[in-house]
């Protein structure tokens, strides 16, 4: 079953009939959506913010109810100025400047996160107007970063994110494959002299709210 991890963007989805339910795990309890082939998680439920997100309830909640592998759909700042507001990219890589929450806290293991190739074809060719390829970088948040970060972390990466890298690394420590599409919101702070807010990335987030809602429905569609 897919496993469909979603941001503030999917909070009106009407597409589907599911029910919610909420999953008790070893790391806490999350709540999940199950649809007739699907399980969609809203990783900001409660209205909480990245650092706060309980990473490895969430992605052991999706495995304990059934997913056998995910899709994220993420909020993404720019670091370049050739990817506008707008675009969509699926990543090939990441990295991350933050802690990474992980399940080896009391035994010894180690995981090698990469995205999934089977699902980011999948990706491809649901979305085909998306940037194929390109590294996501993640930041721990809540506050937006820095000019001076930004102009270092734009010789690295293509996008700026604070959720998708965690997500990444549990799945893969789980045993589950994962991909992820990532919709550009705004340029990150001083690209194209971009003054950023938060106030002004939810509007955006709230413009393109209907492309992320179909781009959802064109998911679920793949695995009916």
């Amino acid at each position: 079953m897919l496993g469909i991890i979603g941001g503030t963007s999917l909070l009106d989805y009407k597409g589907s009939d599911f029910t919610r339910f909420e999953q008790c795990t070893p790391y806490g309890t999350s709540e999940l959506f199950r649809g007739d082939s699907f399980l969609l998680l809203l990783r900001h439920q409660h209205r909480c913010a990245p650092h706060k997100i309980p990473y490895r309830s969430h992605m052991a909640a999706l495995k304990l109810a059934g997913a056998d592998r995910i899709i994220a759909l993420g909020s993404t700042g720019s670091l370049k100025e050739n990817i506008p507001p707008g675009t969509r990219l699926i990543p090939d890589d990441f990295m991350s400047v933050s802690d990474i929450q992980t399940i080896y806290n009391h035994s010894i293991g180690h995981a090698n996160p990469v995205f999934d190739s089977a699902l980011r074809s999948l990706l491809v060719r649901l979305c085909p107007d998306a940037v194929n390829g390109g590294t996501y970088i993640q930041t721990s948040g809540p506050r937006l970063e820095s000019r001076s970060e930004i102009a270092w972390m734009a010789h690295l990466a293509h996008i700026v994110g604070m959720t998708i890298g965690s997500e990444l690394s549990l799945a893969h420590e789980l045993g589950l494959p994962f991909a992820a599409i990532c919709t550009v919101d705004n340029y990150a702070n001083g690209i194209c002299n971009a003054d950023v807010s938060y106030e002004s990335i939810i509007r955006t987030v709230r413009e393109n709210q209907e492309k992320s809602l179909d781009l959802l429905d064109r998911i679920i569609g793949s695995v009916s």
